[in-house]
C-alpha cells in the first residue's frame, strides 16, 4: 500500500536524518570492535537505528526510481561527513575522525543494512561504498556481520601483537587495536590486500615461533618496531592507507626473507 504525501515526508526526512546518525553519532568504534564485545555492540546498534533502516527501505521501495533514491542517500551522507571532518582544524584529529567513519561503515552500517535484508540492502551499500571510496579515496569495503563476527575466531595479528607484548603494552592497546582496524576496515577491502593478509598469517605463526628461539628476541622485536610498525600506526593516523600497505608488506616480506629462508 503506498503512502500518503504526509508519511512518505515524514519517512523521507527520517531517513535522511537517520542515515547521518548510523555514521555521525556513532563513537569510538575500536572500543567496540572485539571479539566478546562486538556481538552484543551490533545488536545494541540495530535497536538503535531500527527506525532509520526500516524508513529507507519504505521510500526504496515508494519510489519510481529506487536507484536514484540510494544514489541520492549516498551522497547526502557523504557531504555530511564531509561538512563534519572540514570542521576539524587539527590535521591528526581529522584523520583519526576520517579512521572512525571508515571502521564504523565497514563494521557497523553496512551490516545493518545486509542484516535486515531489505530491497534496499545491497544497491544502498554498493552506492555508498562506490562515493564514499571515491569521495576519501579510501578502500572500504562491506561485509555481513556473520563475516565479520566469524573473523573474530581466526585472525590475530601475531608479530604486532608479539612487539606490543615485548612493551609490556596489553592486547586492547591503542596501537594493537589500530592495527587490527586497518586491517579489517581497509587491507581486507582489496584484493590485494586480501592476498597480503593471507600471506601473512601463512607465515607469521612460525617467524614468532623462530624469533622466540633467538638469544635477543626483546632487541628483534624492538627493531621490528621502530623500523615498521611504529611507521605504520603514524601513517594509518595520517590517513596515508597507502603509504601503510608499503612499509607493511616491506615488513612481511623482510622477516619472510629473514626467518623462514
Amino acid at each position: 500500500m503506498e503512502m500518503d504525501i504526509v508519511t512518505y515526508g515524514e519517512t523521507y526526512n527520517r531517513a535522511m536524518q537517520g542515515i547521518e546518525d548510523m555514521l555521525l553519532r556513532e563513537e569510538n568504534p575500536m572500543k567496540y570492535f572485539k571479539k566478546n564485545v562486538y556481538p552484543e555492540a551490533f545488536q545494541a546498534y540495530l535497536r538503535r537505528h531500527k527506525e532509520t533502516l526500516n524508513a529507507i527501505e519504505a521510500v526504496y521501495q515508494q519510489e519510481e526510481h529506487p536507484e536514484e533514491w540510494a544514489e541520492k542517500l549516498a551522497n547526502h551522507l557523504v557531504e555530511a561527513a564531509q561538512a563534519e571532518l572540514e570542521a576539524i582544524t587539527k590535521k591528526g584529529k581529522r584523520s583519526e575522525q576520517q579512521i572512525n567513519y571508515n571502521m564504523i561503515l565497514a563494521v557497523f552500517v553496512f551490516p545493518a543494512f545486509l542484516e535486515q535484508k531489505g530491497d534496499c540492502a545491497e544497491p544502498v551499500t554498493d552506492v555508498i561504498v562506490k562515493k564514499w571510496n571515491k569521495a576519501f579515496r579510501t578502500s572500504v569495503g562491506k561485509a555481513d556481520y556473520a563475516k565479520i563476527e566469524s573473523g573474530f575466531h581466526k585472525k590475530y595479528c601475531y608479530i604486532t601483537t608479539a612487539v606490543c607484548e615485548s612493551q609490556g603494552k596489553p592486547d586492547d592497546c591503542y596501537e594493537l587495536e589500530l592495527l587490527r582496524s586497518y586491517r579489517d576496515g581497509y587491507l581486507l577491502a582489496t584484493d590485494e590486500g586480501k592476498e597480503l593478509v593471507k600471506e601473512y598469517y601463512n607465515i607469521a605463526p612460525t617467524i614468532v615461533n623462530r624469533i622466540g628461539r633467538q638469544e635477543n628476541p626483546e632487541a628483534i622485536y624492538e627493531e621490528i618496531w621502530d623500523s615498521w610498525l611504529s611507521d605504520c600506526v603514524h601513517l594509518i593516523e595520517q590517513g596515508e592507507n597507502e603509504a601503510c600497505q608499503e612499509k607493511y608488506m616491506d615488513m612481511v616480506y623482510e622477516l619472510k626473507e629473514r626467518y623462514m629462508a
